[in-house]
C-alpha cells in the first residue's frame, strides 16, 4: 500500500501505474485581474493547490486558472508570500504589526 502524505485528498483509483500524483485541497479565489488595452479589468478564479509527484521529495504550489498557471517550490511560494506581504502593507492595506 502507498502511504499519502497527510494533506493528499486525492482519489488515487483512476491513477495510472507509475502517474500518482498527491494533490492537496484545491483553494479557488475571486481575483480581478488588470487586463490591459480595450479589455480592462476581469474577474477571475485562481486555484491554488499543493501537489507532490510520489516518487519525488519535492513539494509544489500550483497557482492558475486549471489550464493556464505554473507551479512554485515551497520556498519560491514562500518567497512570494513574504513579497505579497510586503508589498499589501507598503500599499497600507495591512497593518504594520498584522500579518
Amino acid at each position: 500500500m502507498i502511504q499519502c502524505p497527510t494533506w493528499c485528498v486525492a482519489d488515487h483509483a483512476q491513477d495510472l501505474v507509475g502517474a500518482r500524483v498527491h494533490r492537496g485541497v484545491t483553494h479557488e479565489v475571486a481575483v480581478v485581474l488588470e487586463g490591459r488595452g480595450t479589455g480592462g479589468p476581469r474577474r477571475a478564479e485562481l486555484l491554488v493547490e499543493v501537489s507532490r509527484l510520489h516518487e519525488e521529495v519535492a513539494v509544489w504550489i500550483y497557482l492558475g486558472d486549471g489550464w493556464t498557471g505554473f507551479s512554485l517550490s515551497l520556498e519560491s511560494a514562500t518567497r512570494l508570500s513574504a513579497a505579497v506581504t510586503s508589498a499589501l502593507r507598503a500599499a497600507g492595506t495591512l497593518e504594520s504589526t498584522g500579518l
